[in-house]
């Protein structure tokens, strides 16, 4: 099922806030959730800068002067510029299990394969990798000739309507915008902050780049995926 795109609205809550709803919105075992939305210019970075970083709300004004809002999400994970072109994917559902930790990796996985299968429908042939030197590197990248294409995160809360019971947010940025713009504005963050890690333009792609679609191509695309997916 689809979750609204309108009920994700920055200006009346936080992106974490946004997403907590579509995590409550989930209504069971046999439900799951989708929100598909296109980013605008602005920063996305995991609570653990908010709440270790002494510089953050400076950072936060000085993006803002240069009309780059920062938000803060649920999921770990670095820094995630946004911009038109930038494709966020927002999966909520639960998941039975003891201990999410062990778990966590096979959820990665369906993940990345669904990104893969995306992707294969515009040419691209992609594998989850690490990419050094790309902004919010981590295992489960998916990337082309050793270039970041789409990052995942998740989220595991607790769910109180049965024991070993969580909810799952599993999360996906794929990038049909120019890499030198987003990779600019997570230095520019990054700087703001007093962080001395940069990140190069060079370890990222972009769909559009590649193919030539448009992130709105994208988006459709995936959203009809999803449709024949979880129908």
């Amino acid at each position: 099922m689809f979750y609204p795109e309108h009920r994700f609205d920055l200006s009346t809550r936080s992106w974490a806030d946004n997403e907590r709803a579509l995590l409550a919105a989930v209504g069971g075992p046999s439900e799951s959730m989708a929100l598909i939305h296109e980013g605008s210019d602005g920063i996305v970075v995991p609570r653990s800068y908010q709440q270790g970083r002494p510089n953050f709300q400076t950072a936060c004004e000085i993006l803002s002067g240069e009309g780059l809002a920062v938000h803060v999400r649920l999921s770990g994970g670095g820094v995630v510029p946004q911009a038109a072109g930038v494709i966020n994917l927002h999966l909520g559902y639960t998941a039975d299990t003891p201990n999410p930790l062990p778990a966590a990796e096979a959820h990665y996985q369906a993940l990345c394969d669904l990104l893969s299968e995306l992707l294969r429908h515009f040419g691209i042939a992609a594998t989850a990798q690490a990419v050094e030197g790309s902004f919010c590197d981590g295992r489960f990248n998916l990337a082309v000739n050793g270039r970041k294409i789409a990052g995942t995160a998740q989220h595991w809360q607790r769910d109180k309507s049965a024991e070993n019971r969580y909810r799952v947010l599993s999360h996906a940025v794929i990038l049909a915008a120019d890499p030198h713009l987003l990779t600019d504005r997570a230095n520019r963050f990054e700087a703001a902050i007093g962080s001395t890690v940069r990140y190069r333009a060079d370890k990222t792609a972009s769909i559009s780049e590649l193919s030539g679609a448009s992130g709105t191509e994208v988006a459709a695309r995936l959203r009809r995926l999803l449709g024949h997916n979880f129908s």
